[in-house]
């Protein structure tokens, strides 16, 4: 199982599909449990390997 804290307007990636944001308040603890081969990722570590931010995100201001 995998354990983050983001902090709001944040996100993570599952695999190539999904996206998950936080918002409201300063943080938020995430836990995600998936198979060994779906890749989750921080959404800064997503875009720092190349990855486009997702459209579907919405604004942090």
């Amino acid at each position: 199982m995998l354990s983050l804290q983001l902090n709001s307007g944040e996100y993570l990636t599952i695999g190539e599909d999904i996206v998950v944001q936080v918002f409201g308040g300063t943080a938020a603890k995430v836990a995600v449990q998936a198979p060994r081969d779906v890749t989750i990722l921080r959404g800064e570590v997503w875009e720092r390997n190349g990855g486009e931010r997702p459209d579907c995100l919405l604004p942090t201001d």
